[in-house]
C-alpha cells in the first residue's frame, strides 16, 4: 500500500515536470508548448512551429549517432534540440571525459618531467603531481571562460528577457547561465581531434603537429560561436566578439598564472 502511494506520487511527481517543461523550436528558437500532440496511447503526432510553420523538433525521432554528427557539422538545429529539447543528464559525464582528456594532452606536452633528470629519480611521484596540476590549470580556465561569456552575454540576455520575458527559457537567470553551460559543453566536443596527435605524435612533425593543434583550437572557437549564438539567440557578429574576447581573456590571465607559479612555486 505505502509502495502504491510512493510511486503515485512520484508519477504525478514527472507529469508535473512535463507539463512544466519548455521547448524551442530548432529552426527558428521560438519557444513552443510541446514537441508532441498525444491524441491517444498510441497515437502520437510531432507538433509544428506556429512561428515558421516547421516541425519543432524533428530530432525527436532521430538516433543519438545522427544528432551527434549534426552537432560536429555545427548544425544550429542539433545544439537547439540538445541544449533546450533534452534533459541532458549525462552532459556532465563528456564534460568530465574531455577534462580528463586536455589535461592529460597538457600534461604530456607541458609538465610531464624528463625522467633522466635527477629530481625526477629523487622525486617519483612528481610527475602525478604534474598531471593534478595540469587538471586544475584546465578546470580553471574553463571556469574563467565561463564566467566572461556570462557577464558579457548580460545584454544578450537583457533582449531574450524583452522578446520572450514570459517564456520561463528567458525569464530565468539561471535558466540561460546552465543552457550557455550546456553550449559550452557541446562546442567542447572538438577537443576530441586532440587524440591524434597524442597518436601519432612520434610520426610526426613540429610543424604538423603546430598546424594540427591550431586548426583543432579554431575549431573550437568556432564551436563556441556557434553555441553561443544558439544559447543567447543573438547575432553571429555580437558571438565572435564575446568567444574571441572571452578566450583571449582567459588564455592570458591562464599563462600568466602558470608562468608566476613556475617562477615561484617550483
Amino acid at each position: 500500500m505505502i509502495l502504491q502511494q510512493i510511486n503515485s506520487i512520484i508519477s504525478r511527481v514527472k507529469q508535473n515536470n512535463e507539463k512544466s517543461r519548455s521547448y524551442v523550436c530548432i529552426n527558428c528558437g521560438c519557444p513552443v508548448k510541446e514537441l508532441i500532440k498525444k491524441y491517444s496511447p498510441t497515437v502520437l503526432k510531432i507538433n509544428h512551429c506556429d512561428n515558421c510553420n516547421e516541425i519543432a523538433d524533428k530530432y525527436i525521432e532521430f538516433e543519438t549517432i545522427i544528432i551527434l554528427i549534426d552537432l560536429v557539422l555545427l548544425s544550429k538545429a542539433a545544439y537547439r534540440h540538445v541544449v533546450f529539447n533534452t534533459e541532458s543528464k549525462n552532459l556532465w559525464k563528456l564534460a568530465v571525459i574531455i577534462i580528463l582528456l586536455e589535461s592529460y594532452c597538457l600534461w604530456v606536452e607541458t609538465f610531464k618531467v624528463d625522467r633522466s633528470s635527477p629530481q625526477s629519480i629523487h622525486d617519483p611521484f612528481l610527475s602525478e603531481k604534474s598531471f593534478y596540476l595540469s587538471c586544475a590549470q584546465i578546470i580553471l580556465g574553463n571556469v574563467l571562460l565561463y564566467i566572461f561569456m556570462v557577464i558579457l552575454s548580460a545584454p544578450s540576455r537583457g533582449l531574450l528577457y524583452i522578446n520572450h520575458g514570459n517564456h520561463p527559457l528567458y525569464r530565468s537567470k539561471l535558466a540561460f547561465a546552465l543552457n550557455l553551460l550546456r553550449g559550452l559543453t557541446l562546442a567542447s566536443i572538438g577537443k576530441f581531434f586532440f587524440l591524434p596527435i597524442m597518436i601519432w605524435k612520434e610520426n610526426s612533425t613540429e610543424t604538423q603537429i603546430a598546424v594540427h593543434l591550431s586548426l583543432v583550437i579554431i575549431y573550437f572557437i568556432l564551436s563556441l560561436i556557434h553555441a553561443h549564438s544558439v544559447v543567447a539567440n543573438c547575432s553571429r557578429l555580437a558571438s565572435i566578439f564575446i568567444v574571441i574576447f572571452s578566450y583571449v581573456s582567459e588564455t592570458y590571465i591562464i599563462t600568466e598564472l602558470s608562468l608566476y607559479a613556475k617562477g615561484h612555486l617550483f
